[in-house]
């Protein structure tokens, strides 16, 4: 599967933020804060992680039809892929 540029991106900027908390937590910053950021940072890698399965399942499905089968061995991997990020 080709990853798109824009999933690479929002992964480099999710790098960046737990980067940051890394160093938030080196300058002893307030709990509140860190916690925060974690957040962000998870928030991030979840969307990226629905983006990368999304355009899995868009493919198979696509493969589905060029072939002329059903899709729902694929859209079974698409829900244990979701189901095993969570």
């Amino acid at each position: 599967m080709e990853y798109d540029v824009k999933i690479v991106n929002r992964l480099k900027r999710s790098n960046g933020q737990f980067q940051g908390v890394l160093k938030m937590i080196e300058e002893g910053q307030d709990c509140a804060s860190i916690v925060t950021q974690l957040s962000a940072v998870r928030a991030s890698i979840d969307r990226a992680t629905s983006l990368i399965v999304a355009g899995n399942l868009i493919k198979c499905v696509q493969e589905n039809i060029e072939d002329g089968t059903t899709g729902e061995e694929s859209v079974q991997q698409a829900i244990n892929l979701l189901m095993k990020s969570r």
